[in-house]
C-alpha cells in the first residue's frame, strides 16, 4: 500500500512527499492543449496550498484569505484578476504570508478531504478545467461546513 500524505490523504510515492504530487499537477498543465485556462491554474495552486496548511508554510490568516477568493472566484463574485490583487493587498498590508520559524502551523478540522490532488491526475489532461474546479469547490464546500 502506498504512504499517504498526512494533510490531505492522497497516495505519495514511498518515502515521498505530497509535493510530488503538486510537481505532477503542475506539468499535467503543460500538457493541456494551450495551456490551462488561468482560472483553473488558480484552483489547481489554490486549493493544494489550502488542503496543505503545514508544509506549504502559509500563516492562518493567509490561508483564510486564500480561501476566501476562492470562494469568491467559485460564486463568480470576483474574478481571478480581483482575486490576485486582493492578494498582492493582503501580502502588503500584512507583511508577510508565510510563517515564521517556530510559529504553530493552521489546522483544518477537515481531515478527510472528498477529493484530493491525485484525483485531478488520475483524469488526465481531458476534462482538467473541470476536475480542477470541482476539486476546489469540494474542498471550500468540506471547510464551510465544518
Amino acid at each position: 500500500m502506498p504512504d499517504t500524505c498526512p494533510e490531505c490523504g492522497a497516495p505519495v510515492p514511498a518515502g515521498g512527499a505530497c509535493q510530488a504530487n503538486f510537481h505532477a499537477l503542475l506539468a499535467l498543465e503543460w500538457e493541456v492543449p494551450g495551456g490551462p485556462p488561468r482560472v483553473a491554474h488558480f484552483y489547481a495552486v489554490a486549493t493544494h496550498v489550502i488542503q496543505h496548511p503545514g508544509s506549504m508554510g502559509y500563516t492562518g490568516e493567509a490561508l483564510e484569505q486564500l480561501r476566501g477568493a476562492v470562494r469568491d472566484v467559485l460564486a463568480g463574485r470576483a474574478s481571478i484578476a480581483d482575486a490576485l490583487r486582493r492578494a498582492r493587498l493582503h501580502a502588503a498590508a500584512a507583511g508577510r504570508i508565510t510563517r515564521r520559524e517556530g510559529e504553530t502551523a493552521p489546522q483544518h478540522a477537515v481531515k478527510s478531504w472528498p477529493v484530493v490532488v491525485t484525483d485531478v491526475l488520475a483524469g488526465g489532461v481531458d476534462g482538467y478545467a473541470e476536475r480542477v474546479e470541482h476539486w476546489a469547490r469540494t474542498t471550500i464546500q468540506a471547510l464551510d461546513s465544518r
